[in-house]
């Protein structure tokens, strides 16, 4: 980056930014059907079909934010960072969960410049935003982002291997910028 660039970062929201499937677990666990299944994405698809409906909206407006991630991204507006937050919520007939979320950042005071819905293939929606790092919890998405030259960092809840840089907390995502955009 340049002396005067402004620093770009775009950010994910489920599993990145938000605990949605530690929600989603707990809601699942209630159900003494489900208390050995370890995570409600192991749910056969029917099952897990039938769950997201009766609970995506309770999920989505109770999940917590990761720790230390408020406090990051105040830390990044000080620094005039831009913050677009690129989610697939609001796709596959979920768009009543775009007015939830809209609540949800406002009433956590979560910052952000940007926020896009409905993407699942984020690499073109980077680029015209001219994000510099990306922040998410899917593989998949983050092969997409790098074909365009955006750096990712892959939130690591599971400790799963990645090809990419990972990250297991907030703290270590501003370590990371502080290392590498001259903080």
């Amino acid at each position: 980056m340049k002396a005067g660039d402004i620093l770009v970062i775009g950010i994910d929201l489920d599993d990145t930014l938000v605990e949605t499937t530690k929600e989603a677990n707990k809601k699942m666990w209630e159900n003494e059907k489900y208390k050995n299944i370890k995570d409600f994405h192991m749910l056969n698809k029917k099952e897990y079909n039938i769950f997201l409906k009766k609970h995506i909206k309770s999920i989505q407006e109770n999940a917590n934010l990761k720790e230390n991630a408020l406090k990051v991204l105040n830390w990044l507006k000080e620094n005039n960072v831009n913050i677009v937050i690129i989610t697939a919520r609001g796709s596959k007939n979920f768009d009543f969960l775009i007015p939830i979320t809209d609540i949800y950042l406002k009433n956590n005071k979560v910052p952000y410049d940007d926020i896009i819905y409905r993407q699942t293939v984020k690499g073109k929606t980077c680029k015209k935003y001219n994000v510099d790092l990306f922040i998410d919890d899917k593989e998949e998405v983050l092969d997409d982002i790098n074909k365009y030259g955006i750096k990712v960092l892959k939130m690591n809840n599971n400790q799963e291997n990645s090809k990419y840089i990972t990250v297991n907390n907030w703290l270590e995502i501003k370590q990371y910028i502080q290392d590498n955009f001259n903080f």
